[in-house]
């Protein structure tokens, strides 16, 4: 009961991880949806307003441009600001006055303006500058430009952009506006004429950036007074070339960016909660089809595990009616498991075939090393001893020594083709045939082509063995030997170090029935040593793929020249050793070593 308990803990365990999956991926997506389709909105509606102010500004900038020196225009206003803001007695005074000493000329723009030479402000008397200064500051400024402009979120300032007026407000649309809707007096409307604005001007990085390029910039502003968000196109006014002041339009779009987060809000709202129901409803579909399922599976695969028997999980397997991948995967679940039972069958017999292998190459390698003298004689007129590694559990190698008669010695050492039972059986036979011949007074290239021919009959497995074999006269340290392809054997001198005698090689054993071969001799003199080895000690590899080679193994004697025979063996087999390290050897490592002391 605990463990079905446990179980669906499991299951629900894993429906909530995909809930949670659910629960963050989707509210993502639907924020960065929002967020995408809020800043598509927000760009479209920027990029509106600005072709729309484009044209207000480039129509605003043109009064500007009928001045001709407005610059003498801010100084007047910035230095007479009560003078710029009066109004005249009354109308037809007004223009009487105007029409005498500038006449009107209509051609100029689409209103009256007063005709008047910018190159001669200086000729005309102070009346007749506050006439011209007056005009261009109400007619214009107040009433044209802002009948052009005067809409319920737009409004729109000339600020003094001059190293000695900087800031200097010469009219901001919002206090007169306010005035209007107020129904104050008109006059009260124009009091932001000298205002001080050069902290706003040290809010719009845009103005610099006018000044610089003497082009038109657009600008986004957040106000840090009242919190509203602005769009702000600041055109320059150029006065002999230079930009003098600056003709900010401003639209306030506050009330649209609430209206954006308010539709981005309720899309949200509808989104989630739409979400939601798919979410409740995805998650129980995902339950039925694919978690009750996947836990059907797991629990038969924990039931196999324990009870080892395919029967009752390929019975649970059958009852998931699914037809999807979990159906599927039931029916691989059942073919598994039956090809399970039937593959540890089949392991548990090689298994045991393993096993009985095992156990008769245990004994193949105990009989070949029974054939294998390991008892060495200690002789008064010769030292010896030798040493078999196998490379597998068996080995090909052979060695071998026997007396012939009382004054001469056979020695032997062997390397057959191959490894593993065959090639052991071969040297057996190697070894007995060479001793059976080898006693037979005859000399070591007679007994070599004898056991040649015997070997080459009925050889069906192509196998060969490398031999060298000699007669050592214990009354003279001479040898008599013959190669059937070893390697070439290692002599020293009394007083001398190791050396590599370059013998003359015959064919190897078991190649070609007629083989020849031919005797050679070699002198031990009292206190000489001989050394045989197979190919498994010059050929020795270590991790990097090099051999250790006949130059190492003469170093490594000649480090130690007065060793016994078992010691040579030893030392030898140690540098070896050491050079190959944990690198996996592939050949057999054999030794032989004899050192004449010579009759007493």
């Amino acid at each position: 009961m605990e463990k079905v308990k446990k179980k669906k803990k499991k299951d629900w365990k894993l429906l909530f991880q995909v809930g949670v999956f659910f629960a963050i991926i989707f509210p993502l997506l639907i924020g960065v949806s929002a967020l995408i389709q809020v800043k598509g909105n927000i760009y479209s509606y920027l990029e509106a307003k600005q072709e729309f102010l484009k044209p207000l500004s480039s129509k605003m900038i043109k009064y500007f441009d009928y001045m001709g020196n407005p610059g003498w225009f801010f100084d007047f206003w910035a230095k007479y600001p009560e003078v710029a803001k009066a109004f005249m007695n009354t109308e037809d005074e007004y223009y009487r006055e105007m029409t005498n000493d500038f006449p009107f000329n209509p051609e100029v723009v689409d209103f009256d303006l007063p005709s008047y030479d910018p190159d001669k402000l200086d000729t005309y008397t102070k009346r007749q500058k506050g006439q011209l200064a007056v005009y261009m500051y109400q007619e214009i400024l107040t009433f044209e430009l802002l009948s052009i402009f005067q809409m319920q979120n737009e409004r729109f300032m000339v600020i003094d952009v001059s190293d000695e007026l900087w800031g200097t407000c010469y009219y901001d649309s919002s206090d007169y506006m306010d005035i209007l809707w107020s129904d104050d007096d008109l006059s009260e409307g124009q009091n932001s004429l000298g205002k001080d604005y050069s902290e706003v001007l040290n809010a719009l990085s845009g103005i610099k950036d006018v000044k610089r390029t003497k082009t038109t910039t657009f600008e986004r502003f957040d106000s840090p007074k009242d919190g509203n968000y602005y769009y702000l196109c600041m055109a320059p006014i150029l006065s002999k070339g230079e930009v003098r002041a600056v003709l900010v339009l401003s639209n306030d779009w506050s009330e649209y960016h609430s209206t954006v987060m308010r539709q981005l809000l309720l899309i949200v709202g509808i989104s989630a909660l739409v979400i939601l129901v798919a979410s409740i409803l995805l998650l129980y579909l995902i339950n039925r089809s694919a978690i009750r399922p996947l836990g059907k599976v797991q629990k038969g695969v924990r039931e196999y595990i324990v009870t080892k028997q395919s029967a009752p999980i390929v019975q649970k397997m059958n009852e998931i009616r699914q037809r999807n991948e979990f159906g599927v995967l039931a029916d691989d679940v059942s073919q598994l498991v039956v090809e399970m039972d039937r593959h540890t069958s089949e392991i548990e017999k090689l298994t045991g075939e393993r096993e009985r292998v095992a156990t008769e190459l245990s004994l193949a390698a105990n009989i070949q090393m029974g054939v294998l003298p390991v008892n060495f004689p200690n002789e008064p007129d010769y030292e010896i001893h030798a040493s078999m590694t196998p490379a597998k559990e068996v080995g090909g190698d052979l060695y071998d020594f026997f007396d012939i008669d009382d004054t001469h010695l056979g020695l032997v050492i062997g390397d057959v083709s191959g490894k593993g039972v065959p090639a052991s059986l071969f040297m057996m036979i190697s070894k007995l045939l060479i001793q059976e011949y080898g006693k037979s007074n005859i000399s070591p290239a007679m007994v070599l082509a004898k056991a040649n021919q015997t070997l080459c009959k009925n050889n069906t497995n192509d196998m060969f063995v490398t031999v060298w074999f000699g007669i050592l006269d214990r009354t003279t340290g001479k040898i008599t030997a013959a190669s059937a392809g070893h390697e070439f054997p290692i002599l020293r001198d009394p007083d001398g170090e190791f050396r590599l005698i370059k013998d003359r090689h015959g064919f190897v054993l078991g190649g070609m029935e007629m083989s020849r071969y031919k005797d050679y001799e070699l002198e031990l003199q009292p206190g000489g040593t001989l050394l045989l080895y197979t190919d498994g000690a010059a050929e020795a590899t270590n991790a990097e793929n090099e051999l250790f080679g006949t130059d190492r193994m003469l170093d490594a004697l000649n480090q130690h020249l007065d060793d016994h025979p078992k010691e040579v063996i030893a030392h030898l087999t140690e540098a070896i050793e050491a050079f190959v390290g944990d690198a996996p050897q592939f050949d057999d490592l054999t030794m032989l070593c004899v050192r004449y002391n010579g009759q007493s």
